[in-house]
């Protein structure tokens, strides 16, 4: 049963990689929250109250969806389908599983105005096209697999173990095919595939089948899969799809998929990975002949970091501020020249930001940062002359704010229900004044609105039902709006020039995101540039005489600049609609309910597993449940020892519907202990525990930090399970028998951190955290024992000035206890266990870098306890190889060199007997199963005192 546990593991770490968000729980721990749900034939939605409307119009999408996929899948779902929708985050994003059972998470929020999600002709519909595609892919079962579902119940899906590129190829594939709009007609998309294939960095099978350390990131997977699958579909057909999924989910064994390929196609994934590269050589060789014969017109580059920027906007003549996250540096705005020289970190910003500066020096932005220290909401921040940061909103969800002309207004975007509408407020006090200037209709959005020079008119990007993305104009008293464009074309990012006369934006309508201008008097149409890969977010000089705006290369976004001169302009194309007739929005009529958490609480599996316990090999089996919404969940494991017939047993349950989750255990254990003494000889007895804790933590969110309070009572009761064995002699001191009974205790605990790993870190590079707990056993709390136990640690993270992620690494740690003799705290300082390599992998526990290396473990025993430890870590190569499609990848190597000194004593501190270490570390990182991180440590270390001598150690272990 071990390799079904690490199959199931393998397969849950899949899941969770799949889709990546942050503050998912926030409406459920907001108790003014009410949860309902809906249902129909195959799916109930469970929502948050304000989301009746939104709710209904998602199970209409559901049933319509799961007509089309369940026939072009060939698979039925065997019960509904739960689906969780959130309006807790400002993200676009979902999720998908179907172990334990089938379900989907959904957030409402629309994609933002530049991401890879924003060509949608219906943003529920998308998504849950998306994500359904997922579930059923993934519960496409059969074979000696469903024969191990249908004993254990629902633990093993062969298709979750897939390569990442090919479980969300598939599912980006269908959301494209079945609706008139996703990411296979996505220009920006298309444009990313584009200059991945002329800047000559197509990715390997093996870096695409793995983790993947480089721009997209992630959305490699959905930009090759999708477009890979697609290729695939076309050259063997759609069922083609459907056949690998049902080959591939009646495999018992997993990770065989080239030979799941060659069954269905002939040809390994490998093969066809091939030919389908050549195939887009030839495509995007001719689409940039093609842009070279008509004329390129392109600014010149002024920025070379790529990865994410943003928002460039003038300041001045000469000077610009925007925003950038290189994945090198802090996500910051940023101030650089017109040449793109003496760039100027101004402030650090979480998310993404849009700065706009103001004539005073003063630059508005939005960034996320924590409400209620339960959401984490954009809101609007302005940079002060003197580099203070006020907050102007809280909880607004506001985004991409812009000053009126005379400084004295802002209009911005403000979020809620899957529906942003425009927003004009007072600067001098923006909460309180801030009114709706254009309500959206219901899942309407507005981008970018953008204040003309004379301050009575704003441009704005909107979407309107059917997947208009159009420019418009609006009267900035009445609310008034004009349309600019009327198309399917994404037209995105407009600006005024500076007389008033002429609009710039983005517009896709050739196929290529390009510049364009509009002459507000005439309503002439031009296009000012002609590139290869796309520009976007103009933004015009104050003397009118150049433009910045984003340009793209295959390793990401940067800045250009352009100089204004017409005579270049050409008229813009007509744009040609072949996408066929949008995704039509209605809702379901049917009747809510309140929401009922038993309902999916109870256990779907369980696990049966063989662990080595105290005494020798344990039979166990584990049962454990949450419901959907996650207000609840328990887990309960039994275990026997085969040799010694003790049983033990451990239940944990959480409620997690308040801002502070409280979780309780109940446990029973019986364990080999120390204490005993008799005729002066240590002997092992066996303590019989039995008891229970209670527990809470706050957490105190912010958007560059974070605090957590944290409180435990437990109480236990120690006895022994056998009689103390041994004889009594009189001429031997009398037995030391351990001290059983009561023990209560109660702990706290405090951390901050405000520790920061940027994308190409090999370990954290910058910020501090720290951590003190203190537990206490007396009388007063329930307890006949007595005892006092304190830690504390420090650790600080400084980059070298003269490289990029090179680090210096500092901790400090320590310890203190006291009271009944057997039941202080015992600490002890000393290098690294020599753990089974085996049994790690299969565990997934790795080890911390916290250790006094160069001695033995436990060198060093006592109720203090002080350990000092400095590095300096140095990244040497990235890997970024494996075989195919094998699941094993190699990342990254990286090293250190380190000094510990360390003690641990009784009562009292002796300089003299401090234990010095120094040596150094070398760190491999790598995946298994596509998707399961690991690092293997290998080191050497040598102990300066106690003759320790040279200590080698390797396993599988993190640093500190």
């Amino acid at each position: 049963m071990g390799l079904w546990r690490h199959i199931l593991r393998l397969g849950l770490a899949t899941v969770l990689a799949l889709h990546q968000w942050a503050n998912v729980d926030a409406q459920l721990r907001d108790r003014r929250v009410r949860w309902l749900s809906v249902q129909s034939e195959h799916f109930e939605v469970h929502y948050p109250e304000p989301l009746g409307v939104v709710a209904r119009h998602a199970l209409d999408a559901c049933e319509r969806s799961h007509a089309r996929l369940s026939r072009i899948l060939d698979h039925d779902v065997d019960s509904r389908v739960q689906v969780v929708l959130r309006d807790d985050t400002d993200g676009a994003n979902g999720s998908a599983t179907a172990v334990p059972y089938n379900q989907m998470d959904l957030f409402v929020t629309a994609p933002d105005d530049l991401a890879t999600l924003g060509d949608f002709d219906d943003w529920l519909s998308l998504l849950i096209t998306h994500e359904h595609t997922h579930v059923l892919h993934l519960d496409t079962i059969s074979g000696l697999p469903a024969v191990v579902n249908a004993v254990l119940g629902k633990v093993y899906a062969p298709n979750l173990i897939q390569p990442r590129w090919f479980i969300e190829g598939l599912a980006t594939h269908e959301e494209s095919r079945e609706s008139s709009a996703g990411r296979l007609r996505s220009s920006l998309f298309e444009m990313y595939m584009r200059m991945e294939t002329l800047d000559d960095r197509l990715l390997r099978m093996d870096q695409l089948s793995s983790s993947v350390d480089r721009w997209p990131r992630g959305s490699t997977w959905y930009l090759y899969g999708s477009r890979f699958v697609d290729w695939i579909a076309e050259q063997h057909g759609r069922e083609a799809l459907t056949a690998i999924s049902h080959e591939y989910g009646r495999r018992l064994v997993p990770y065989g998929v080239n030979r799941t390929a060659k069954r269905v196609t002939g040809r390994t994934f490998t093969e066809l990975y091939a030919d389908w590269q050549t195939s887009l050589r030839a495509h995007h060789g001719a689409v940039m002949r093609q842009v070279v014969a008509a004329g390129r017109v392109e600014g010149e580059r002024i920025t070379f970091h790529g990865e994410v920027a943003r928002s460039p906007r003038w300041v001045d003549d000469e000077s610009i501020v925007y925003f950038v996250n290189d994945g090198h540096s802090d996500s910051q705005l940023r101030r650089i020249t017109r040449t793109g020289d003496a760039p100027t970190e101004l402030v650090r910003a979480n998310g993404t930001s849009a700065p706009a500066p103001l004539r005073s020096g003063r630059i508005l932005y939005d960034a996320l940062d924590a409400h209620r220290d339960i959401y984490f909401f954009y809101d609007l921040f302005a940079l002060e002359t003197d580099g203070r940061v006020t907050r102007l909103t809280d909880g607004r969800r506001a985004r991409t704010p812009d000053p009126s002309p005379d400084g004295r207004r802002v209009v911005f975007t403000e979020n809620g229900a899957g529906t942003t509408h425009l927003m004009v407020a007072d600067l001098a006090d923006v909460e309180a004044s801030a009114r709706v200037l254009v309500r959206s209709p219901r899942f309407g959005q507005f981008y970018t609105p953008r204040w003309s020079p004379d301050g009575r008119t704003i441009a704005a990007s909107r979407w309107a039902a059917g997947g208009y993305r159009d420019i418009v104009l609006i009267d900035a008293e009445t609310g008034d709006v004009r349309p600019v464009t009327n198309d399917r074309a994404q037209d995105s990012g407009p600006t005024w020039s500076p007389d008033g006369r002429v609009v710039y934006f983005s517009s896709d309508r050739t196929g290529i995101p390009n510049l364009y201008a509009y002459e507000v008097d005439s309503g002439a149409l031009h296009q000012v540039t002609n590139v290869v890969a796309g520009a976007f977010s103009p933004h015009v000089s104050p003397n009118g005489r150049d433009i910045v705006y984003l340009g793209y290369t295959g390793r990401g976004f940067d800045l250009w600049r352009l100089p204004v001169r017409r005579d270049q302009w050409r008229p813009a194309r007509e744009y040609v609609d072949d996408r066929g007739a949008p995704r039509e929005a209605r809702a379901e009529a049917t009747t809510s309910r309140r929401y009922r958490a038993a309902d999916t609480l109870y256990p779907r599996n369980y696990l049966v597993d063989f662990q080595e316990g105290a005494f020798g090999t344990q039979l166990g089996v584990t049962l454990g449940g949450v419901d959907i919404v996650g207000m609840y969940e328990w887990e309960g494991r039994v275990g026997v020892s085969l040799e010694e017939g003790y049983l033990d047993a451990d239940v944990a349950w959480r409620f997690n519907r308040l801002p502070a989750p409280i979780s309780a255990r109940f446990f029973r254990t019986i364990s080999p202990r120390g204490g005993l003494q008799v005729g002066g000889e240590d002997r092992v007895w066996i303590e019989d525990a039995i008891g229970g804790s209670i527990s809470t933590a706050y957490t105190m969110p912010r958007a560059l930090h974070s605090e957590t309070l944290s409180v435990t009572y437990s109480l236990s009761q120690l006895r022994q399970a056998e009689p103390f064995g041994g004889r009594l002699d009189p001429n031997t001191p009398p037995p030391v028998v351990p001290v059983l009974g009561r023990l209560a205790s109660l702990r706290a605990g405090w951390g901050y951190s405000d520790i920061r790993r940027r994308t190409y870190d090999m370990t954290p590079s910058a910020g501090r955290a720290f951590a003190l707990s203190m537990s206490i056993a007396h009388p007063a709390i329930g307890s006949e024992l007595r005892s006092v136990n304190a830690t504390w640690s420090w650790r600080r993270y400084v980059e070298a000035p003269w490289a990029k992620h090179h680090v210096f690494a500092f901790r400090y740690g320590g310890g203190l206890s006291g009271g009944d003799l057997g039941r202080r705290g015992l600490f002890s300082v000393g290098g690294f266990p020599t753990p089974d390599i085996i049994d790690a992998f299969r565990d997934q526990s790795p080890l911390g870098g916290v250790a006094l290396r160069g001695y033995p473990q436990f060198h060093r025993r006592g109720t203090r306890m002080g350990l000092v430890q400095m590095e300096y870590r140095i990244p040497f190569y990235r890997l970024m190889s494996g075989i195919q499609t094998l699941p094993v990848y190699l990342n990254r190597i990286y090293g250190s060199v380190f000094v510990d000194v360390g003690d641990a004593w009784v009562d009292t501190f002796d300089p003299k007997e401090l234990r010095v270490g120094v040596g150094a570390e070398l760190y491999l990182d790598f995946t298994l199963g596509y998707v399961v991180p690991f690092t293997f440590r290998i080191g050497a270390a040598y102990g300066l005192m106690d003759d320790a001598g040279i200590q080698v150690y390797y396993h599988l272990g993190v640093p500190f």
